[in-house]
């Protein structure tokens, strides 16, 4: 039988929403380090969005400088193209923060409130982030060319703000859209009893993922408890074993474990809004009362 923690959980939940929030930001940004899908999303999705920011910018530039030439405005090329670009490549550079917040905050999060809590405040740090940025590098610019960049005061900022925020919405809009596409662009359910392959150390054990009773952190590794004793370990994440065992039915009961839900035979009160989950086969997994809407469908 398992070794428990006496109280589930305790040491997040004592901690305020605040702290939680932050602490899962990093959590976010190490889930898209380790994580297989949400990396390849990332990549894809920064790679579309830097062509399409820097294509956007040079046909800004292209249409500043032609206009002033139909105007009979003579003048260096610089100036526009120095205004286009400098905004662009902050909105690229910030660009892995955005995702790492969309990771963090979907829309289909059952915590509407925490969605908008992280999300509100971003997207306006955001636009004041990316404005300190580029006015930077236009000072910086315009002095290399002897010249002295003046951005125009609060009526500017506030004609830049809900571009700034378009941006920061489509960014992770763009995010949200390839997670939906990714999860419906996987093979089509099989008959056949699904099989889950476990890297341990340097053999393949492919495991039906019904006798996968629970998983749970162990340091830089995971350990599967399946139905038959056996406790392999595999170096990978948590959040990223959940990425790939969620839609099969193993589900966050608490920050370290992850719990097959179809092998949950009696759920009982742990004390403090905690339970402990009893499984099939004789282990136990606790529930902390910040996961328990993981598991009301059970």
């Amino acid at each position: 039988m398992a070794s428990l923690p006496s109280k589930p959980g305790s040491e997040l939940d004592t901690r305020g929403p605040s702290a939680n929030a932050v602490a899962e930001v990093f959590t976010s940004f190490a889930r898209l380090v380790a994580g297989e899908r949400h990396r390849r999303i990332f990549w894809w999705m920064w790679g579309v969005e830097t062509v399409l920011v820097l294509v956007i910018n040079l046909l800004d530039s292209m249409s500043h400088i032609h206009i002033a030439a139909l105007r009979n405005l003579t003048g260096p090329i610089w100036p526009p193209i120095t205004d286009e670009f400098s905004s662009g490549v902050v909105v690229i550079a910030l660009y892995p923060l955005v995702a790492h917040l969309a990771f963090l905050a979907t829309p289909w999060d059952r915590r509407g409130g925490r969605f908008l809590l992280i999300h509100g405040p971003a997207a306006a740090a955001f636009s004041v982030v990316h404005v300190s940025l580029f006015i930077l590098v236009r000072l910086m610019v315009y002095g290399l060319f002897g010249d002295l960049y003046e951005f125009g005061g609060v009526g500017a900022f506030v004609y830049e703000l809900p571009r700034d925020l378009l941006v920061y919405g489509v960014s992770a809009g763009g995010v949200w859209a390839a997670m939906v596409l990714l999860q419906n662009a996987g093979p089509p359910a099989s008959a056949a009893q699904p099989i889950f392959e476990i890297r341990d150390n340097a053999r393949i054990l492919r495991v039906p993922i019904a006798d996968i009773l629970a998983v749970r952190s162990a340091g830089n590794y995971v350990e599967f408890l399946l139905a038959d004793g056996r406790r392999p370990l595999m170096r990978a994440t948590l959040a990223d074993t959940a990425d790939q065992l969620g839609p099969h039915g193993l589900a966050r009961t608490h920050r370290s474990w992850l719990v097959n839900k179809r092998r949950i035979a009696q759920i009982e009160p742990a004390g403090s809004g905690d339970f402990k989950l009893s499984l099939s086969g004789g282990v136990e997994a606790p529930l902390s009362r910040r996961f328990k809407g993981a598991i009301d469908e059970v």
